[in-house]
């Protein structure tokens, strides 16, 4: 424990000389600790060791005119520029020059996010959505690209393949782990392009411990291959990135550890883009990782260049994360004296940030006797802690001992004080006796956590129970220019390969959001998420290298080889549904924007929790209908006489001169077929008896294109449209 209050204090005092010094407020937190180790490694190695630079990847607001200039004064490599923000590797023992210069206005980068695959029990199986259907096969993806950025790619998996197994669909791989560096041009790892170079290289380096993006690029682009478990857009290009998450960090060579940061994250999704440009495609990016947001200038320049990034053919999809499992919010409204709550933490140390425009008293209570009152206390309030300075006490309990430090600054996102308080114990501080942070002061005050470092109730003290679920969305989904993505939960029930029965906890209701998705509003005040779409148990591809207990549901031969098909639970899984739904979108509109997606989705998402107004913080505007979204963008689904949903128990197939209609069962009553074109004129209707299972209709002078065909019949249950490609 002394060891760490030591060590608390030093980066105290660190950051209090920084904040002093103009050029260092111009520094991110997370590039201030770069620098900060750099130097501390420096003194500790000494300066003649034969050891390269290191340098960190980051974002640059400067003066765009004299950009090139003053990053090759300082030795720094430009990756990509938006008006007048770059992302370029910055050599740290530079970053202090640069910052001080008239024309940079600030530097910024955060760490690595993680995999936003649910952590709970919960058990369901995968929606029918993903399983191979004639459901719309006018639209499958053709034409466009999808870019999926994530971890533990299994390159061979023939869910990359089409359906045949014949033709490869992955044009474009950058492993950002990749040791191979010779020759590339990128600022980590290396990439592959077409189909030999790939294959060749087999596997993301990560794949081994990683199977996350084998499995979520599959639920957006995979053909399913021998299986029923086929991706929402089957027919689109595929382009990879393979960053680096949390989990990574065995990968990664220390030297090079600040080039993995938030930078190079937009970097992989700025790779697909411009893979997409060169194809002259439209393009979605799935982006299935999150990290906490923080409420300053932490990620002020990753948001704006999210926002220039995307616009007309270019989406950007992120996950909201599994956060709502713990309460990891509480408030103190301008009316209440004070609010509290306990803190649940199974790690030695917790950061958890307060934000209020009035002057505020943060209290510790320790509790160790009698219900109702602590034992101990410790209390900071607003005059104490000077802006961009640290603040520490400590509390000796018996044994025990905690180390209480805030930060106070300013926020570029709101106009109230940001207070950062880092809790730090000699143990679990859930091994300790109950602690409760309480909050008192004249105006609003709200206090944000984490699933590792969330809130509680406890008996001890009923008056700090105001802890509460929401206000959990990761970044980069909370940010304005990406569509978030919560869960929702189907099917109940899953059976493995071993014929093991895992079914769903009691919280789970099925066809409303699951208990694990986040919810808003973001810290800055936005709704989100924007949309759900199932996340429960999805059933997918997954590494041939990777073997997981359990989860495994059956294996293809394919080429020699066994590859698993096996189910995941998250946030992660509904976000490649949703991207690979808005690829069906693109196909129909290349120039569809993000505000024009969310048009789309205010106008034609279900709403499953009928008690709720539309759009809240649990499901944005409801969950994805991608059919009926695909009518509303072909400008059909206020057509009189065309469903906007789809029949069941028939297949609508394409034939040469016309269509077969091949349905379940034997039908009792006579059918009525009408065909509409794209501009909702009625091009053909007739009215057949079925003599069996099967009706052609024949179209000998229809001109090649996509028509909606309506299927009416007294079974309820086979009525409805779908979009055929003739």
């Amino acid at each position: 424990m002394k060891r760490n209050t030591l060590l608390l204090i030093l980066v105290g005092l660190v950051l209090l000389v920084y904040g002093q010094v103009a050029s260092h407020r111009k520094l991110s937190g997370y590039v201030r600790q770069a620098v900060e180790e750099n130097r501390h490694q420096s003194l500790t190695r000494g300066i003649d060791n034969g050891q390269r630079s290191r340098s960190i990847t980051a974002f640059v607001r400067m003066d765009e005119n004299q950009a090139d200039d003053i990053l090759r004064k300082y030795g720094c490599k430009k990756y990509a520029q938006w008006e007048d923000i770059v992302i370029a590797g910055i050599p740290l023992e530079n970053v202090e020059a640069l910052a001080a210069e008239r024309a940079v206005g600030r530097i910024e980068a955060n760490g690595r996010a993680s995999a936003l695959m649910d952590t709970t029990a919960l058990v369901v199986n995968a929606l029918p959505v993903y399983e191979s259907s004639d459901c719309h096969p006018a639209y499958t993806g053709a034409g466009v690209v999808i870019g999926v950025e994530d971890v533990g790619f299994d390159l061979t998996h023939p869910n990359f393949y089409d359906a045949s197994g014949g033709q490869y669909r992955i044009g474009a791989f950058w492993d950002q782990l990749s040791k191979d560096t010779v020759g590339s041009l990128l600022p980590v790892g290396r990439d592959f392009i077409g189909q030999a170079e790939i294959l060749a290289y087999g596997q993301s380096t990560d794949a081994p411990t990683q199977t996350h993006g084998t499995h979520t690029s599959g639920i957006a682009v995979g053909s399913g291959y021998d299986t029923k478990y086929r991706g929402m857009a089957f027919e689109s290009d595929i382009c990879l990135v393979s960053n680096a998450i949390t989990d990574d960090i065995e990968y990664i060579d220390s030297a090079d550890l600040y080039k993995y940061t938030t930078a190079i994250d937009a970097l992989g999704m700025k790779y697909c883009f411009d893979y997409a440009s060169r194809q002259g495609r439209p393009c979605v990016v799935s982006f299935s990782e999150g990290y906490h947001p923080y409420l300053d200038e932490e990620d002020s320049l990753f948001s704006v260049v999210l926002d220039r990034m995307t616009g007309p053919g270019r989406i950007i999809v992120t996950s909201a994360g599994n956060e709502s499992t713990q309460m990891t919010y509480f408030e103190k409204p301008a009316a209440q004296q004070e609010a509290g709550a306990f803190i649940r933490c199974y790690k030695e140390s917790a950061v958890y940030r307060l934000t209020s425009s009035e002057p505020l008293r943060l209290m510790f209570y320790y509790y160790q006797g009698s219900k109702g009152i602590p034992t101990d206390t410790l209390s900071f309030t607003t005059d104490e802690v000077v802006y961009d300075s640290i603040v520490s006490k400590e509390l000796i309990c018996g044994e025990d001992s905690l180390s209480l430090l805030v930060y106070r600054s300013t926020s570029s996102f709101i106009d109230e004080d940001v207070y950062q308080v880092l809790v730090s114990a000699n143990r679990t501080i859930n091994q300790l006796s109950p602690l409760a942070m309480v909050v008192g002061g004249e105006g609003d005050i709200k206090v944000y956590g984490g699933t590792k470092m969330a809130f509680k109730s406890h008996q001890m003290d009923s008056r700090w129970s105001a802890a509460q679920k929401g206000h959990d969305i990761l970044a980069p989904g909370c940010f304005p220019a990406v569509i978030c993505v919560g869960a929702s939960a189907h099917r109940m029930e899953l059976v493995n390969e071993k014929g093991d029965v895992h079914s769903a906890t009691s919280e789970t209701v099925q066809g409303l959001v699951a208990p694990f998705s986040s919810s808003g509003p973001t810290m800055s005040g936005l709704m989100k998420p924007d949309v759900v779409a199932p996340g429960v148990y999805v059933i997918s591809s997954y590494s041939h290298v990777y073997h997981p207990e359990g989860a495994v549901i059956s294996w293809s031969e394919f080429q020699g080889e066994r590859y698993p098909w096996a189910y995941n639970t998250g946030t992660s899984m509904s976000t490649p549904v949703v991207a690979g739904t808005i690829a069906l979108w693109l196909q129909a509109k290349p120039d569809l924007t993000p505000e024009e997606v969310r048009q789309v989705l205010s106008r034609t998402c279900r709403q499953p929790d009928a008690s709720l107004d539309y759009p809240n913080n649990y499901y944005g505007y409801g969950e994805i209908d991608a059919y009926r979204g695909l009518l509303d963008i072909l400008g059909l689904s206020k057509v009189e006489g065309i469903s906007l949903h789809q029949p069941r128990r028939v297949q609508v197939r394409p034939v040469d001169g016309g269509l077969r209609l091949l349905f379940d069962d034997v039908l009792q009553a006579p059918v009525t077929i009408t065909i509409y074109d794209l501009s909702g004129l009625s091009i053909y209707s007739d009215r057949q008896p079925v003599n069996g299972t099967e009706i052609t209709v024949d179209l000998p002078s229809v001109q090649k294109g996509v028509y909606a065909v309506q299927i009416e019949t007294l079974d309820k249950g086979i009525q409805g449209s779908c979009l055929v490609r003739l």
